[in-house]
């Protein structure tokens, strides 16, 4: 693979992967920079899969900045994060290369979930355990909640933010087995505005971690948590009722389903 260029690593994305454009951050910054990360393991001949674990070990790093707390492990926690994201691009150019394999799709898809949860766990963790100054302190300090609410809050979080996504993937598994034809029922829900603005913004194929890395810097990292918090467990409610009215639809015209 010596012979590879950037400009063939950019070309195949773009052909194979026009759907991601709905994410701007990743399209549009990472994946540019992913080019240039992806042409020396290309031309080292290591694997996707290899690349997977190696970001999912730089994220777990991060991950173990941002549970330690403070406000420079905060920025070097949350930067790694970011790196680990890019990474995850670089796997993907090399599949399209070598050949997709289902162990690869597998580790990669684990791989994202674990860096959301574990992200926003370790989050929590490091705004409960940390000594420095916090934006919303004198709030806490009135209510008189303490500092372990930030703990709690990352754990509603990270639950909030995984079980939003495996009941999307549970009622696209649903509808593909129940509908006998090519157009997946799931489709509008995958297309909604507010799930797609939610995405954009808080997961990590989002501007997540990036978000994370300013606030970090400007010392707001509980403020962000808090509104973490907040969209996952509204969009998880938004989610559930969306995928229970659509099930009562498709109860109620079984012809559609099956046409």
């Amino acid at each position: 693979m010596s012979r590879i260029t950037i400009k063939e690593i950019r070309d195949r994305y773009l052909i194979a992967k026009e759907k991601e454009k709905k994410f701007k951050w990743t399209y549009y910054v990472r994946r540019p920079a992913s080019y240039y990360l992806a042409w020396p393991f290309l031309r080292l001949g290591i694997s996707a899969n290899s690349v997977t674990m190696l970001w999912l070990a730089i994220a777990m790093v991060g991950c173990a900045f941002l549970a330690s707390g403070g406000y420079v492990n905060m920025i070097v926690g949350t930067i790694l994060l970011e790196f680990a994201i890019i990474l995850d691009c670089v796997d993907g150019h090399i599949a399209r290369f070598t050949g997709p394999k289902y162990s690869g799709e597998v580790l990669d898809t684990w791989a994202g979930e674990i860096l959301l949860v574990l992200s926003l766990l370790s989050l929590g963790i490091g705004l409960s355990n940390s000594d420095s100054e916090i934006f919303t302190s004198r709030i806490v300090n009135f209510l008189d909640l303490g500092k372990g609410v930030y703990l709690y809050l990352g754990i509603f979080a990270a639950l909030a933010s995984l079980s939003s996504w495996t009941v999307r993937i549970h009622w696209r598994t649903i509808t593909r087995g129940l509908s006998l034809n090519s157009i997946e029922p799931d489709h509008d829900l995958r297309g909604s505005t507010t799930i797609l603005f939610a995405d954009n913004l808080f997961h990590y194929s989002g501007a997540l971690t990036v978000l994370m890395v300013v606030s970090s810097i400007l010392h707001i990292m509980d403020v962000m948590l808090i509104l973490i918090a907040v969209i996952y467990g509204s969009l998880l409610v938004t989610i559930m009722y969306r995928i229970i009215r659509e099930a009562y639809a498709l109860d109620s015209n079984p012809r559609e389903s099956m046409e």
